[in-house]
């Protein structure tokens, strides 16, 4: 049980990183508007959104790691729903299903993408290559690894 209080003492400090480098970011890219293009209201409502959402996120995971570090018994639980065999099945499957069906739908989308407009072609391209270089190198961390 060390083991699992270390690892989320851990998760704390990255959640913490995390989320202070976003308020950054975010802040520093408001404060620097003015420099950069004029965006429309949509990706402006965008990008507050996402950092509305990955703040609340970093949030919830915050709290919940802070009241497993000091209550013995939230700790457990956390350990059990983090160790048991069905959950950790189920989502190896479902990774695994989801990247596939994305690779095969990046590459349908990149082939028909390539007959109406270059732009979307290259910009779904280069997601299918990054997609397909970060499955890569997973898997063979993975396989030297195991």
């Amino acid at each position: 049980m060390d083991k699992f209080k270390i690892k989320v003492e851990t998760r704390k400090n990255a959640l913490s990183l995390v989320a202070a480098a976003t308020i950054l970011i975010y802040v520093g890219l408001i404060f620097y508007r003015g420099g950069l293009p004029a965006l429309p209201s949509f990706i402006k409502g965008f990008h507050t959104g996402a950092f509305i959402g990955v703040e609340v996120a970093v949030a919830y995971f915050l709290v919940r790691y802070i009241k497993a570090s000091k209550n013995e018994a939230e700790l457990k639980k956390q350990f059990i729903e983090e160790n048991d065999e069905r959950s950790v099945t189920i989502l190896q499957n479902a990774g695994t299903l989801s990247v596939a069906i994305i690779l095969i739908s990046l590459g349908i989308a990149t082939m028909i993408a390539g007959f109406f407009n270059p732009m979307i072609f290259y910009t779904l391209l280069t997601c299918l290559l990054f997609v397909l270089i970060v499955f890569l190198a997973l898997w063979m961390y993975y396989a030297r690894k195991i």
